[in-house]
């Protein structure tokens, strides 16, 4: 048997089968002697993840992210993926999961009992942080866009960058409610204008819906990167459960609880 063959530009193929038919541009050869479970669990998560440090922000090292649902499945992989280019990391979550995410290297804010704001700018001696990574949009977003640095125009140096991503706490609420989009959108609006109005701190969207039209050849290079990653140890997907096919509508139901330790993943 060849390589394993994973689709790595459409992350979001809906259904749920042995083999799925896709162009030979959207997909990647893998090595054998990787783990297929966790090679799946890369593909989202870690592929978003990487693509907001990298494509999106341009993080460097030395410099200070913020990482909201730094306890989520994206999160997570932030706070992997930031450690490995050496990026001083701040995660907000909720007290429960404070420890597992100080073990990932990041400083934990318990985002129920603390305003991450002003944490942000005393963990940074009143600078604020280079990037701000946000999963869950509307006012927290306008929150995040003032924790960034405000930079220098004058002397030329950059201020920080806000990369939104999703609208977690408004989907959370359910699609359909409208009190829920009136308070979201407002608030993104403010936000983006902000973003365009100031000299040197900026707003940027990532949607993977977008990117993978005009950018095809970055997900073939990044899914490389995370291979390697993944090889040498130093990224840890977690698979939480291995399924067969047998049992798809098991791992349904699954969803609301193992999911968020890993991977639910279904075996051929």
């Amino acid at each position: 048997m060849g390589p394993l063959v994973v689709p790595v530009i459409d992350p979001f193929v809906r259904s749920l089968a042995e083999t799925v038919c896709v162009p030979e541009k959207y997909a990647v050869e893998v090595p054998e002697d990787l783990d297929p479970a966790e090679i799946v669990s890369l593909i989202f998560p870690y592929m978003t993840a990487y693509q907001m440090l990298h494509r999106t922000a341009r993080v460097h090292s030395g410099e200070t992210v913020l990482v909201h649902g730094a306890a989520g499945r994206v999160g997570t992989a932030a706070l992997e993926l930031g450690a490995v280019a050496r990026v001083r990391l701040f995660g907000t979550c909720s007290a429960p999961d404070m420890a597992a995410v100080e073990r990932r290297g990041a400083v934990a804010i318990d985002y129920r009992n603390e305003d991450f704001l002003a944490r942000m700018r005393e963990l940074t001696g009143g600078e604020g942080v280079d990037v701000a990574l946000d999963g869950i949009g509307g006012k927290v977003a306008l929150r995040s866009f003032r924790a960034l640095r405000k930079g220098n125009w004058i002397t030329g140096d950059p201020g920080g960058r806000l990369v939104t991503m999703g609208a977690y706490n408004t989907l959370a609420q359910g699609r359909k409610s409208t009190r829920a989009w009136l308070e979201w959108w407002p608030a993104m609006a403010a936000t983006w204008v902000w973003g365009t109005l100031s000299p040197n701190r900026s707003v940027s969207g990532y949607r993977v819906q977008i990117l993978r039209i005009p950018h095809q050849d970055w997900f073939a290079e990044d899914f490389q990167a995370l291979l390697e990653l993944l090889r040498d140890g130093r990224i840890h997907p977690v698979v939480a459960e291995r399924l067969p096919f047998s049992e798809a509508r098991r791992a349904h139901e699954m969803l609301e609880g193992s999911a968020a330790k890993g991977k639910l993943v279904l075996v051929p």
